[in-house]
Order: C-alpha cells, then structure tokens, then sequence
C-alpha cells in the first residue's frame, strides 16, 4: 500500500482503496450466485471444463459475461488444534465489462481474525491480501495480475492467514491444471491468452483438493 506525504493525500488515497476494497467484496457477494445456482436458477453458470483440481466457467449477466475458475480443498486439521474449517475455495474471475480481470479471492473455511492480513507465498514471491469475513482479497489489480500469473508459473502456493478462533494456519495448496482452466476462461470471455508463464518448478507435499 502506497503512502502519501500530505494528509490531504494520505485521506484520498484511504478513500480509494476503501472504494476498491469494498468493490471487491460487492463482487465476491455476486460470485455466490455463481457457486449457489440453487438459490438463483436464473444466472446458472455454464461448465467450460474440468482441469486436474480446477474447473472453468462463465455466466451471463444480464448483457455482460463473467468467467471464472475455481478450485476448492478440504484443509488438513493438525492434531489437538481448535481450528475448525469447511472447505477453502480459490477463484480467479473475470468480468471484462467492467475491466476487473484476474480478481482473486481466497475463502478460507473460516473466519479470519479482525483486521488481519493473509500471505501468499507463490515461488520466490510473496503477496499481502486484505480480508474481510472469511476471504482474503489483493488490494489492487496488479496484485490480482500478479497472483494470476503466479499460480500459473507454480506447482503450488502456500496461504497463510489467522483465524478469529483456533490461532494461525498455513495451505499448501497445488496449482495442477490452473494454466489450462485460466485459458478456457480467459478465451469464453473473449480475452486474448497471455503469454505462458514459466515452466513450474516441483513443489512441496501440497494439499489434495477435491
């Protein structure tokens, strides 16, 4: 996060980042219709595919089209811990109307702890998220490019974050498919495919998503 010599600035740019924070987690809120079609037959995603641990698709909105992958993991419960969790899901979403392309996400099974930050750790890069309720988000869309970028040039990556309740945890989580599932999405919303990220290197013992 930027910070500014003046306070003038200083309250413009707070301003700026509560208006993109806070689109952001408005988009999150329209994405549950996406992995809730129970609760909204009307706006039922099309499966584009199934991609090793990922899985592709797009809907319509009204005149706009919204591309997403996913990918959702049951997290390991180290012994005597007090942390309880359901599933993690990540998500990368596009929704090139509005120029908001590679949003990630990060649904963590659980609520994080109050004004805490989330960590991921891609390779040799390290990004800061913002969280609200029980996801992390990137403050900004060159965070969202990089991340993009990064799970796609990476066996694995490793989210690490502090719940409200049972302390801190760490998901290495593997990346198997997400190059595959980024281009279907990518081409359903009419966007050119970027250049293929660099070869993944072996990663760790990663968690086995569903």
């Amino acid at each position: 996060m930027s910070f500014w010599p003046s306070s003038c600035l200083q309250n413009t740019q707070k301003a700026f980042n509560l208006r993109h924070m806070m689109k952001r987690i408005l988009l999150f809120c329209t994405i549950l219709t996406l992995v809730c079609p129970q609760a909204f037959a009307e706006t039922q995603p099309r499966k584009l595919g199934k991609f090793d641990y990922w899985s592709a698709y797009q809907m319509a909105e009204g005149k706009q089209s919204v591309c997403y992958m996913t990918l959702t993991a049951k997290p390991p419960v180290p012994k005597g811990s007090k942390l309880k969790r359901d599933s993690v899901t990540l998500m990368i979403t596009h929704r090139p109307t509005e120029g908001a392309l590679d949003v990630f996400s990060y649904a963590a099974g659980t609520k994080f702890a109050a004004s805490s930050e989330v960590t991921v750790k891609a390779g040799e890069k390290t990004f800061s998220l913002f969280t609200q309720g029980d996801t992390a988000w990137a403050r900004d869309p060159a965070t969202d490019h990089a991340l993009a970028q990064a799970l796609r040039s990476n066996a694995s990556i490793t989210v690490t974050g502090t719940a409200a309740v049972g302390g801190s945890f760490a998901d290495t989580i593997s990346m198997k498919g997400s190059s595959k599932a980024y281009q279907a999405m990518a081409e359903a919303c009419g966007l050119s495919q970027p250049s293929a990220p660099a070869k993944a290197k072996p990663a760790p013992k990663a968690s086995k998503p569903k």
